[in-house]
């Protein structure tokens, strides 16, 4: 049985590194796969690459370029990243070509392949959603919009909407060519699974609930004294750490929430006591009205280096209004660092609150604020203990062995 992993980029943004650890996880199970990406970064055993010719990869570059242009004409600024995916990537016989079994699509978006083209792929499928953007009329995550339950129209990210909009018809287009798929669709979420359900183009299909696992040899508990020492932090400071790329462009993510949250806890922290990590993010005006020490990171490639910063933290916060089961999380847990997030998305997949770190109960800057002051009094006993549940959350539910088992058992089933 040999699965085909599709891939967009291959190490480049968070859906690229939780479809390599699926990948990685599945062969290290004795599973035989390849990993197929446009844009390859690092090759390796497994590692295919789709990259066009000269010509074709400028000619589909156009059309893709072509599109987004569009898309940004038809679509009101800063409603997130919208794909509609419809002239050709000319992929198919490149794919043909590899004779897979099952082929694992993930995120597929800009220059991999159109939906028409994925309507094309003739072998059973498996679709891990990585987003909601298979399920609507063209962005990826609809926010408090439930227009991908009936087939969008009417789309509030969209300049002039109506029944009959752009996201109405880019909906039908993704209806009539994915109707009769062969598909299974994995979801790394029960939020997500659940959305999915609710979506008019996937609700008779099969859905089920896999999530992400993280590097065990990479993401660990260390020494944080070197890492401190090299900032100039002090073993008795407390560190909070915050990174997305974009974040501080992208609402979703909520740098701006958390800029506040911290704001309001000038005067209640003493404010040599904590220190504000942020690494993935641009510098932003926004990050000068923290009342604490500031340490812009800037963007961490490898691994080991981002492993460090969570390792050398007291707390990673994510302040997202919006998500599926960020691997961020998932890094923190695993080098035993709590998280603090709002209750929204798959973070209750992953956090228990108050047991390996806290959930804020309401998307509040307040009451984000009262979270943290109390994360930082924590007497080190019960801090202790959270750290060592945050290591056993990520051994039961997010090991590479038991996601690379249970891929070998969904796979099976399908053949």
């Amino acid at each position: 049985m040999h699965v085909v992993f599709l891939n967009t980029n291959q190490l480049r943004g968070g859906a690229a590194i939780a479809a390599h650890r699926y990948f990685t996880a599945f062969r290290k199970n004795g599973g035989k796969a390849s990993y197929a990406s446009v844009h390859l970064d690092s090759p390796g055993e497994g590692m295919i690459n789709l990259r066009h010719s000269f010509l074709l990869r400028k000619i589909v570059k156009y059309l893709f370029k072509l599109e987004r242009r569009l898309a940004m004409k038809r679509k009101i600024p800063g409603e997130g990243y919208w794909s509609v995916a419809h002239w050709s990537r000319f992929q198919l016989r490149k794919i043909k070509r590899l004779k897979p079994d099952i082929i694992n699509l993930n995120w597929v978006n800009d220059d991999l392949l159109s939906v028409a083209e994925i309507g094309k792929l003739n072998v059973p499928l498996v679709w891990t959603f990585h987003d909601l953007w298979a399920a609507t009329g063209g962005c990826h995550y609809p926010g408090e919009c439930v227009g991908f339950k009936h087939g969008c129209g009417n789309c509030p990210k969209l300049r002039i909407p109506g029944s009959h909009d752009w996201s109405r018809q880019l909906w039908k287009q993704k209806y009539k060519h994915w109707k009769d798929l062969n598909l299974t669709i994995v979801c790394p979420s029960n939020w997500m699974a659940r959305m999915v359900k609710q979506s008019q183009l996937f609700a008779d299909k099969r859905v089920e609930v896999l999530p992400y696992c993280v590097e065990p040899e990479i993401f660990k508990p260390i020494d944080p004294a070197p890492v401190r020492a090299r900032h100039g932090i002090t073993p008795d400071q407390k560190v909070l750490l915050f990174g997305a790329v974009n974040s501080f462009h992208d609402q979703r993510k909520g740098a701006h929430l958390l800029v506040d949250a911290l704001k309001k806890l000038e005067g209640r922290i003493p404010d040599d006591q904590l220190v504000f990590l942020v690494f993935g993010a641009e510098e932003s005006p926004a990050l000068s009205e923290v009342p604490f020490r500031v340490v812009n990171l800037g963007f961490i490639r490898e691994k080991q280096k981002l492993a460090e910063y969570y390792g050398a933290s007291t707390a990673y916060v994510l302040p997202s209004v919006e998500d599926n089961l960020p691997n961020t999380v998932l890094e923190s847990l695993a080098c035993g660092t709590p998280v603090v997030a709002f209750d929204i998305g798959g973070m209750d997949d992953m956090v228990e609150h108050q047991r390996n770190g806290f959930l804020v109960d309401h998307v509040d800057t307040g009451k984000l604020a009262d979270t943290l002051e109390k994360l930082v009094e924590m007497p080190e006993a019960d801090y202790e203990a959270m750290r060592r549940a945050a290591l056993k959350k990520i051994e039961t539910d997010f090991s590479p062995k038991m996601v690379g088992e249970r891929q070998r058992v969904l796979y099976e089933s399908l053949m």
